[in-house]
């Protein structure tokens, strides 16, 4: 079998992994849920005519998957639908946030932490206070970082920045745009190369050289955001920015905030404020998750302009930092119920749909074979305990509640092994 043929950009997972990334999930939806954001349920596919939408994707629409003889496409990202069905719904109640865990997928070329089909944890917000929502959005995905245990760095800007800088230094708006899609580049081919693109696109040496002094500034929040204000001419975009990291100062979360001035993000919807998500340790050059305030993105898909800011966690790439490849837990149920004899399974199930009823998760033997492979089979999935039951314990309406850790056995009522295996 070794010729079945296996896609690029994707991957299996183990049931240890699978559920490994479920419990992963369910911390950031937790956390989601918490902040107040709530669900909705888009397609996975949507119309070409929304993906491609002007400033949708951006420079790049080749990385979108056509589906043959449809006028449609995957989604590549959360976001686009999200705007879709603001732009489609206008009854919400605004500001309304929403959260979104799903696969998207792009036609990028596979390498490593980049993947064709991967998972994001997505938040939104529509309308509201932009610095309120846009500190809430950030401080949203840092609490989930939290729950997961991710040693994070957040870098912050804001988009207008940069722009007004470029603009400033007489560049025209279509030269600014790909002046700024090149500097976004520097995480992934560095500065040296990002240099040579704004060459190629006509920026003399001078203006390069103040550029770089510009976005590559060193220094603390306050040092860099007063220089930006002695630059730039708007003065707002720098108040934005500074309002929403003295907001970020409040949530107390374990992360650090850093203000990034060659943060612009290589999506054109962008209007404002961006961010990205770093693993602190440097074991993954890539973010693992990013965002930001696009304000004129819900207008293309609805007949009013609403202000909008975003943010999605990478879960494959948070995946891939935490190793976790490594856990050992296989499954979601901590209880396995075995039986000495076939004779035996009418109570063996009674028992075992005893524990479903009080909130145990339980697996009872379905094959035949004899009590020694049942047990060798509830050790192979790292169960924690085997209530065994035969034709004694049927009589006298007990069982037998083994430790598979300890190796320790007793013979109990079921409401006591119950309360047992409850504990964990």
């Amino acid at each position: 079998m070794a010729d079945i043929p296996y896609p690029r950009g994707v991957r299996d997972l183990m049931p240890n992994e699978a559920l490994f990334r479920a419990e992963l999930v369910k911390k950031a939806e937790s956390v989601f849920q918490r902040f107040g954001f709530l669900t909705i349920d888009t397609p996975a596919f949507e119309s070409l005519k929304v993906l491609m939408a002007k400033n949708a994707i951006g420079e790049d629409n080749t990385l979108i998957y056509e589906i043959k003889d449809e006028d449609l496409g995957l989604r590549y990202d959360h976001t686009v639908s999200f705007a879709r069905y603001v732009g489609m719904h206008q009854e919400l109640p605004l500001p309304f946030k929403r959260y979104c865990i799903g696969k998207v997928w792009r036609k990028d070329e596979p390498q490593k932490n980049r993947y064709r089909e991967f998972m994001q944890a997505d938040i939104d917000i529509a309308g509201g206070t932009p610095s309120f929502c846009d500190a809430e959005v950030v401080a949203a995905i840092a609490t989930a970082l939290d729950e997961m245990g991710i040693n994070y760095t957040i870098k912050l800007n804001n988009r207008r920045i940069v722009d007004d800088l470029l603009l400033g230094s007489g560049l025209t708006p279509e030269v600014s745009r790909n002046a700024m899609r090149a500097i976004d580049k520097t995480d992934k081919i560095g500065a040296e190369k990002v240099n040579e693109l704004l060459l190629a696109l006509g920026i003399g040496k001078d203006l390069l050289e103040h550029i770089n002094s510009f976005i590559r500034m060193e220094g603390g929040t306050e040092e860099k955001l007063s220089y930006a204000e002695s630059v730039v001419k708007d003065k707002a975009a720098v108040a934005e920015l500074r309002t929403v990291m003295e907001l970020l100062a409040k949530y107390n979360v374990r992360g650090s905030f850093k203000v990034d001035f060659s943060l612009v993000r290589g999506l054109d919807y962008y209007t404002g404020l961006v961010f990205e998500v770093v693993d602190a340790s440097g074991a993954i050059g890539a973010s693992i998750g990013a965002g930001g305030r696009y304000n004129k993105l819900i207008s293309l898909y609805g007949p009013r302009e609403i202000e909008a800011v975003g943010a999605s966690l990478g879960i494959d790439r948070i995946l891939d930092l935490m190793d976790y490849s490594s856990s050992v837990q296989y499954t979601f149920a901590n209880t396995f119920v075995a039986y000495i004899n076939e004779s035996n399974y009418p109570y063996a199930l009674e028992i075992a749909n005893g524990l479903r009823k009080n909130g145990v998760n339980a697996e009872i033997n379905l094959t035949k074979r004899n009590i020694s492979n049942q047990l060798s089979y509830a050790n192979s999935l790292k169960f924690k305990f085997a209530l065994i039951v035969g034709g004694s314990e049927e009589k006298e309406h007990k069982v037998k509640l083994r430790n598979l850790v300890s190796g320790e056995e007793v013979t109990l009522g079921f409401d006591e092994a119950l309360a047992i295996v409850k504990k964990g």
